[in-house]
């Protein structure tokens, strides 16, 4: 049993979950059994699992299955694991992987580009919406939050495991959004959200929490589009209106 937050492996996991250049490294941390049942349904491989004595049936098995994705596995004392986790209330597993590769398809029919969306909160949950809409990409660009940050990981609820996200710097947009509609989300700017046809192949560009997309994306899109809102009310939330609008592209092609 580790008993020591001095230990190497915990001052690697510790700095996985504090410091975006550890990540950049190779490597973020899960916690949580649903986390962990994630990984192994996907089969990604898991470098290192940790774990406390008291744990259940559940936390067996999946310890068990992720041994098999071939993780080194260690006990920790409760301490230890409270000092590792990004949580106030530990989930008593952790386990640490390699940064994931999922390449996005050749053929893109519905793409999610996230510009300076600074807020870890938001970006889990719009990776999550994006996953469930059935977006095919998230590309994140300069100065957006770190899509392995551990509250984006949480927030995106396995999103990570099934949906390519891509870092890419602005200048490159333009040849990875080739022979889409790209449709710059704005406040009271533009079509409707529900007024656009969405079955042709389409990019949806959200900006910033502060101060919206770069000036930039205007070069790139094909026009803007807006929710629909009552007056005098303030504009919603980044992640809220981004599911608004993906789950309204999800419905006119059958898919919600």
């Amino acid at each position: 049993m580790i008993t020591s937050t001095r230990n190497p492996r915990i001052k690697w996991v510790r700095s996985l979950q504090s410091r975006r250049r550890a990540r950049r490294e190779g490597a973020f941390v899960i916690e949580g059994v649903r986390l962990a049942g994630e990984a192994v349904a996907a089969g990604a491989p898991v470098s290192l699992v940790l774990h406390i004595q008291k744990i259940g049936e559940q936390e067996g098995e999946l310890i068990d299955a992720l041994t098999e994705l071939g993780a080194e596995v260690q006990e920790v004392a409760e301490h230890v694991m409270k000092a590792c986790s990004s949580v106030e209330s530990p989930p008593g597993l952790l386990a640490v992987l390699p940064l994931l590769d999922k390449d996005p398809p050749d053929e893109l029919s519905l793409v999610l580009v996230v510009d300076r969306v600074s807020d870890p909160g938001n970006l889990g949950t719009l990776l999550r919406s994006a996953d469930a809409a059935g977006v095919e990409a998230v590309f994140l660009t300069e100065d957006t939050v770190d899509a392995y940050n551990p509250k984006v990981v949480r927030g995106a609820m396995g999103a990570h495991f099934r949906l390519p996200v891509v870092s890419i710097m602005v200048a490159n947009l333009p040849e990875r959004l080739a022979g889409l509609e790209v449709w710059l989300a704005e406040a009271g700017a533009g079509v409707a959200y529900d007024q656009i046809d969405w079955r042709r192949p389409a990019a949806v560009v959200i900006g910033g929490e502060a101060h919206g997309p770069r000036p930039e994306m205007r070069d790139l899109a094909s026009g803007s589009v807006h929710i629909p809102m009552r007056e005098g009310t303030e504009s919603l939330n980044t992640a809220v209106a981004a599911g608004i609008v993906l789950f309204e592209i999800a419905r006119q092609r059958g898919a919600a």
